[in-house]
C-alpha cells in the first residue's frame, strides 16, 4: 500500500532550474539539484495524506499552541536506522470526539515542506512545526510520517546549515525573532525552512517557521521568524534544515 495519497491539482508548474547554476560543480550535479527541486514543485500541487507509518520514525506527541491570530503545532521526531532519512511526507490531523478526521496540511499547493520534513540524519532528532492562520479543531492532535518519495543520492552526511539568534521582541499573538543563518557546506541551498520553537520550563510556548528561498556556498543571510503562542519563555531553539543534499 503506498504510503501517501494524492488528489491532482490543474496548476501551472515554473521550474526554478536557471538559479541552481551555483558553485563550481558538474552538469550532472546541477541537473540533479534541478530535477529535485522541480518534483518538490509538483508534488507540492498535490494534496498529501499519509495512510501507513515508517516506523523507522519515532513520532512525538504533537504540540499545539493556541492563539487568537492562529494556531501552532510542533512534532518531535528521530531517525532510528543508521542511514539519512530526507524527503519524508507527514500528515497532521485532528480525530473529534464526535467522529471523522480533519487534516490540517493536506490541502494541496500548501507549500511541499508543510507536508514533508526535508531530512533528519542517522540516529538524529529534529522537531518539525506547522503554523496554520485558522484554529485548529478541538480533537486528539495526531502525526503520521510515511516513507520517502523522493530518493536523491546523498552523501555522507547532510549539509550543515546553522541558525543563531541575533534579535527578538514582543509581538501580537506571541513574539518575533531574527535570525542570522549560515551555510556551512559548499552545497547551495534553496527554499529550505526554519523553525523557531521557544521553551519554558522545557515546553514548549511559542512556535513558528519561514523559509529562505536560497543561501549559496559558504552563506550568510538573516531572516525574521514570529512566532505563535506566549512571549514569556526561557530559552529557544532554532532550526534550519537542507534541502539539498549533493
Amino acid at each position: 500500500m503506498p504510503s501517501a495519497r494524492r488528489a491532482s491539482v490543474a496548476l501551472a508548474v515554473t521550474a526554478p532550474v536557471a538559479v541552481l547554476l551555483t558553485g563550481c560543480v558538474s552538469t550532472q550535479t546541477v541537473a540533479s539539484r534541478a530535477r529535485l527541486v522541480d518534483a518538490r514543485i509538483i508534488a507540492s500541487l498535490h494534496s498529501t495524506q499519509v495512510t501507513r507509518a515508517d516506523r523507522s520514525v519515532s513520532v512525538g506527541a504533537p504540540v499545539v499552541i493556541r492563539t487568537a491570530d492562529g494556531d501552532a503545532v510542533v512534532v518531535t521526531l528521530r531517525n532510528n536506522s543508521a542511514r539519512q532519512l530526507t524527503d519524508l511526507p507527514i500528515s497532521v490531523g485532528v480525530r473529534r470526539s464526535s467522529g471523522g478526521t480533519t487534516y490540517l496540511n493536506s490541502t494541496a499547493a500548501l507549500g511541499y515542506f508543510y507536508s514533508h520534513i526535508a531530512a533528519i540524519g542517522p540516529d538524529a532528532s529534529t522537531k518539525w512545526v506547522l503554523t496554520t492562520g485558522v484554529r485548529i479543531p478541538r480533537g486528539r492532535v495526531f502525526a503520521t510520517v510515511g516513507f520517502p518519495q523522493l530518493h536523491p543520492s546523498l552523501g555522507h552526511s547532510l549539509p550543515l546549515v546553522s541558525v543563531s539568534l541575533r534579535a527578538s521582541r514582543p509581538a501580537r499573538g506571541g513574539v518575533t525573532v531574527k535570525l542570522s543563518i549560515v551555510n556551512r557546506s559548499v552545497i547551495p541551498q534553496y527554499y529550505f525552512p526554519v523553525y523557531a520553537i521557544a521553551l519554558r520550563n522545557g515546553r514548549e510556548v511559542a512556535a513558528g517557521r519561514t523559509a529562505v528561498s536560497h543561501l549559496g556556498t559558504h552563506g550568510t543571510t538573516s531572516t525574521s521568524v514570529s512566532l505563535l503562542g506566549s512571549s514569556r519563555y526561557g530559552s529557544l531553539e532554532l532550526i534550519a534544515t537542507p534541502t539539498i543534499f549533493n
